[in-house]
């Protein structure tokens, strides 16, 4: 128990130091979580797993991705952000990366579909075994 504890410790310090570092890896801290489908009869639901080092960085969570608008509005304040612009769910594609959605503190300025931007805010996580979602960014504020 004693040796577990301080393996859990050690992966805690090196996922904070990467952190720290840039936050360059939040797509990767990101695709550390997991979920699998269940289906028993007529019964489906998803078992989440969100790993401790992600739940550490949620409380100021700072990612850089690609602006994809779900609705044309005048302002923008939900809209999704992904890793690549390839991985637009929207796109047609043969498949897709990791997508996030935002929530944003304020509307968003007038930015192009697929802008690379950076956005700091509160990660939520969705527990909820009905959906395949498992997190979003809420509160979210364009960093300069």
């Amino acid at each position: 128990m004693r040796f577990a504890s301080l393996i859990l410790s050690t992966l805690l310090l090196a996922a904070s130091a990467l952190w720290a570092e840039g936050r360059e890896d939040a797509w990767q801290l990101l695709n550390t979580a997991e979920f699998k489908e269940i289906i028993e009869g007529d019964n489906w639901r998803v078992e989440k797993t969100i790993p401790e080092p992600l739940k550490a960085a949620a409380k100021d969570f700072e990612i850089t991705g690609f602006f994809v608008p779900v609705l044309a509005q005048g302002e923008i304040t939900e809209f999704l952000l992904v890793e690549d612009p390839a991985d637009c769910p929207f796109c047609g594609s043969g498949g897709y990366g990791p997508v996030l959605e935002v929530t944003s503190k304020r509307p968003m300025p007038d930015l192009a579909e697929f802008e690379k931007i950076t956005l700091r805010g509160q990660l939520e996580f969705n527990e909820s075994p009905e959906t395949l979602q498992l997190f979003r960014l809420k509160d979210a504020i364009l960093v300069e």
